[in-house]
């Protein structure tokens, strides 16, 4: 494939393409959350080995710092520090944040239809099934009772996303990310493997709805075209292009030159 440029976004697709383009990462989702109905034998005993204390110490610790990437302040914190730092690309940057926060909304939406109590609420010594309550709680119980989906999943893989459309080469890094916030959704004991895999399947499903081809990004490939004809932001190459080379910075000619540049 071709290196990623924003440029591309405001190309417009032909109305076949994106049909198969939206088709084919559905598939994802699809199988996330198919995966997660075949993680319920291994709910329970692996929520018993991490209740147990069985996890290393020192992954324990990494798996607790991993939260930052699944935490809203800390989402909100990557996010605007890709702003900062990124700004000439400033009009993509409503596409990645409806991503992620898409994800965390059609988690906290499926938390109000199925009751489902978190492991630390739960003996660990029935059946998987006794897990799952009543259906459509809305708003009406307590969070030990809302573990389906994993919102913290969702809301990591949906960053994930985001950033691995701004930058493909950290791929593998913002992937390992998120499973390692995944990871700690476990080693908490406050969600399931299932409750982990099916808040993926969200966060792939909320890319699959914004970035390009999904069924919502012609709305944003017209914001984005709107805010670069206003200025606001300009179509970058990104890290996969070979880097300008810097011009040789001139030696200083007295300290008075020094001052002036700090």
């Amino acid at each position: 494939m071709h290196d990623h440029d924003p440029t591309i976004l405001l190309m417009p697709a032909r109305p076949l393409e994106i049909r198969q383009r939206s088709r084919l990462r559905l598939w994802l989702p699809a199988a996330l959350g198919l995966l997660g109905f075949a993680a319920l034998p291994l709910d329970l005993p692996l929520a018993r080995w991490f209740a147990a204390g069985h996890c290393p110490r020192e992954l324990g610790r990494l798996l607790g710092l991993a939260e930052v990437y699944a935490h809203g302040y800390g989402v909100a914190a990557i996010l605007l520090t890709v702003l900062v730092l990124d700004w000439r690309r400033r009009a993509l940057f409503p596409r990645a944040l409806a991503t992620v926060a898409a994800a965390g909304l059609v988690a906290d939406l499926l938390k109000m239809c199925v009751v489902r109590i978190r492991p630390r609420a739960f003996s660990l010594a029935g059946n998987v099934w006794e897990t799952f309550g009543h259906w459509l709680p809305l708003n009406h119980v307590a969070s030990d009772f809302e573990s389906f989906p994993s919102g913290h999943t969702a809301a990591a893989v949906g960053l994930s996303a985001a950033l691995i459309w701004l930058y493909p080469r950290g791929r593998w890094l913002f992937i390992g990310f998120a499973l390692l916030a995944g990871g700690q959704r476990l080693s908490s004991t406050s969600h399931f493997l299932s409750d982990v895999t099916w808040g993926a399947a969200v966060g792939t499903f909320a890319a699959s709805l914004f970035l390009p081809g999904g069924w919502l990004a012609a709305k944003f490939d017209r914001l984005e075209a709107c805010l670069m004809a206003r200025g606001h932001g300009e179509p970058v190459a990104t890290d996969r292009a070979a880097p300008r080379p810097l011009a040789p910075a001139e030696p200083f000619s007295s300290a008075d030159d020094a001052s002036a540049i700090l």
